[in-house]
């Protein structure tokens, strides 16, 4: 997955939730924290239970996931896995597998850590970005009980 622009990157991690708030400045030093990567069918993006040291952006694909081995839901293009346990350090919540082949951003925490205290916006942005994570989960909470 080699050769994006970094301008490619910032369009990639600009449609993600987690970083549509951020200006072009602050998206190009978070583009320069990330890499790339790409996963087969199958693979393990990120394990329950395990200390977080990353979070990925998925760029294509689709992957399923799993907590305390039961499929509870699904990720694709767009969205972003890892973001919890990169915040606050703690293990991951879920398994994230690979359905499909997957190309994904990925920022390590190392970098995280730099980057918030280099682009003060990011922390707002993570804040606002999780409240709705919260939200939408509690909308589906109450229509299922």
């Amino acid at each position: 997955m080699a050769g994006r622009s970094r301008s490619e990157q910032i369009e990639i991690i600009r449609g993600t939730r987690l970083f549509a708030g951020l200006t072009k400045r602050q998206l190009n030093a978070v583009a320069k924290t990330c890499s790339e990567r790409s996963y087969a069918t199958g693979d393990v993006l990120v394990k329950q239970l395990d200390y977080g040291q990353k979070m990925l952006a998925l760029v294509s694909g689709r992957a399923r996931v799993v907590r305390d081995g039961r499929t509870v839901g699904s990720v694709e293009a767009g969205e972003v896995v890892g973001e919890m346990s990169l915040i606050d350090g703690l293990p991951c919540s879920a398994t994230v597998v690979a359905q499909t082949p997957i190309e994904a951003i990925i920022l390590y925490r190392t970098a995280f850590l730099d980057l918030l205290a280099t682009v003060p916006t990011l922390t707002r942005r993570l804040l606002l970005a999780q409240t709705a994570r919260v939200r939408e989960l509690d909308k589906r909470a109450a229509a299922c009980g």
